[in-house]
């Protein structure tokens, strides 16, 4: 096998680890042993926070190895059922977003608690599974992964498995074949766009002329740069209906666009102003006329909420 790609793909393997660990709270040391005949077999040794072998199969060894070789050998969703359920996260209430997360919270807090005591069942495995799924940093690294792969003709399938001290199996092998490669690979590395209501940004650059030139602005303490996207206020702002001075804010809505990079950490790629709400100077502050109509448009869906 090329040296190259399995030096790449074991990285990743180990960065897979890694963060499945960090989820659960945990950390292991791992060692690679000699390789064996029959393809090409990979032996790692794991030991526990205390570098004390684990060879028991109740232990926090077994639930990594299910956990990792599951999210890696389980078809991911198709793009079409991650747009809807991604479209559905986006439009929960922030009250229901904090309840999965703290659902997830409990769900990671049980399978530790049931690790303590010896005893795992496969619904809490299967809960850190879905969990491990969802982290972007996992996906990131399992994409890598079948990338690297699926780049090398001499491959035509990988398993994951796990045994004991004495060669015992702890967890069944999990089998990819080649031809499954490409759907764990991430065609795009773009994420759901974060839409921020009420967001309030000090102007420091508006822009005073026609074309696509970005405004400048201070939100959360940072400088960012942004598209005004709000047609209404950009040409109120052109026909010099709206000025600005030193301090002028504008409470709008705010999209922020984000992907993640190639070990899955979250980038912000631009921000765009979709609606400004009202534009403040000093003690004044003066609401737009689309800003109007957003604020109605929200009462009237919290109403609804409300009667069903």
């Amino acid at each position: 096998m090329d040296a190259f790609v399995r030096n790449k793909c074991e990285s990743e393997l180990l960065a897979i680890f890694q963060e499945v660990c960090a989820t659960l709270g945990t950390s292991i040391s791992i060692e690679s042993l000699p390789l064996s005949e029959g393809g090409l077999r990979e032996y790692w040794k794991v030991y526990g926070e205390n570098s004390v072998q684990i060879n028991t199969t109740l232990t926090i060894f077994t639930v990594l190895v299910s956990i990792v070789s599951t999210a890696l050998s389980r078809i991911p969703i198709s793009d079409a059922e991650k747009d809807l359920r991604e479209k559905t996260i986006q439009e929960l209430t922030i009250e229901e977003k904090k309840l999965i997360v703290e659902e997830k919270r409990l769900a990671l807090e049980t399978l530790r608690s049931e690790i303590k005591k010896g005893a795992v069942s496969t619904k809490a495995i299967e809960e850190a599974v879905k969990a491990a799924e969802s982290n972007v940093k996992i996906q990131s690294r399992r994409s890598n992964f079948y990338k690297n792969l699926n780049g090398h003709k001499k491959v035509t399938a990988v398993g994951f498995s796990a045994h004991d001290i004495i060669n015992h199996d702890i967890v069944s092998e999990h089998l990819v074949r080649r031809t499954d490669f490409t759907k764990y690979i991430l065609l795009d590395n773009s994420l759901p766009t974060e839409t921020i209501d009420n967001a309030v940004i000090e102007i420091v650059a508006p822009v005073l002329k026609e074309g696509n030139f970005k405004w400048k602005g201070i939100y959360e303490r940072e400088t960012i740069s942004f598209i005004m996207s709000d047609a209404e206020f950009k040409n109120s702002v052109l026909q010099k209906q709206i000025s600005f001075q030193h301090g002028s804010c504008i409470n709008c809505v705010l999209n922020i666009h984000r992907k993640f990079n190639e070990i899955g950490e979250t980038e912000v790629t631009g921000y765009s102003v979709i609606t400004v709400i009202d534009k403040t100077d000093g003690q004044s502050t003066i609401e737009t006329p689309q800003g109007k109509r957003h604020r109605e448009y929200k009462k009237l869906v919290m109403n609804q909420q409300v009667l069903f």
